[in-house]
């Protein structure tokens, strides 16, 4: 099995971060994805004091990434738990699926948030298939929470079992 070095995540990797945006939100490239507000919101002015992640690299390239931010109810989010459960972003790139690669980033940032003493959600479409994953790592459905995507889908929420 080949190596994976996951390491921090800092203001250069921005692009390599908008090509996983782009993958985590449907979109067919980078580009397309900061010209849409409910996408560009996940990276808008990185990094942003609250905002962790961390790269997960493969054979010395980036093969996905996951990072958390804290938004104000003012911005819209997707999914809104509080101020204190920063909103997760994963994205691994689609050679990359089925390495273990999704399952380390996720445990790395769920490391992290228990060490800055923060919870974590996320907005998922029902029909990702990376429900089980997020399961399977603590994430739980949350009541209530569905709603219609802006690709006219149904999305809902998940927040991180508190342990």
């Amino acid at each position: 099995m080949p190596l994976i070095l996951l390491r921090p995540a800092r203001k250069e990797d921005l692009d390599d971060l908008w090509a996983f945006l782009a993958v985590a939100a449907y979109e067919p490239d980078a580009a397309t994805a900061r010209g849409i507000p409910a996408v560009a919101v996940h990276l808008a002015e990185w990094k942003r004091e609250c905002d962790f992640g961390y790269v997960a690299e493969m054979n010395g390239r980036p093969a996905g990434a996951a990072w958390a931010r804290q938004f104000a109810l003012h911005e819209e989010p997707a999914f809104f738990v509080d101020d204190r459960t920063p909103e997760v972003s994963i994205g691994v790139g689609l050679t990359m699926r089925g390495k273990g690669i999704g399952e380390a980033l996720l445990g790395e940032l769920i490391l992290e948030a228990k060490s800055r003493g923060v919870g974590l959600c996320l907005n998922v479409r029902d029909s990702n298939p990376a429900i089980r994953l997020y399961e399977r790592v603590g994430f739980w459905r949350v009541p209530g929470t569905e709603v219609k995507n802006r690709t006219g889908g149904l999305s809902f929420g998940m927040q991180l079992r508190k342990s």
